[in-house]
């Protein structure tokens, strides 16, 4: 299932999910951000920058993995706050 969508992503949210990899390579950051923030197809946001496919798409798959753990976090979030709407949770 795929968590992102190109096209419809801040720079902001792509910044603080690649935060979270170990992606350094300024031409795959800037690919896969013109990917997401523009939804440029990968081909060309890969060719725009010089690098190949394979390396966007090894990019995108980790990012992908990230986004996806953090909808899991989100939805428990959301249940237990539905379970118990704004009650601070007791210490013993």
């Amino acid at each position: 299932m795929n968590h992102l969508l190109p096209g419809f992503e801040s720079q902001e949210r792509v910044a603080l999910l690649l935060s979270l990899t170990r992606i350094s390579s300024p031409e795959v950051i800037a690919a896969l951000t013109l990917h997401y923030t523009s939804a440029l197809p990968a081909e060309r946001a890969a060719a725009r920058h010089g690098i190949e496919l394979s390396n966007f798409m090894r990019g995108q798959k980790k990012l992908e993995q990230i986004a996806a753990t953090i909808e899991a976090i989100k939805a428990i979030d959301w249940a237990k706050l539905q379970s118990n709407p704004l009650q601070p949770k007791q210490v013993a």
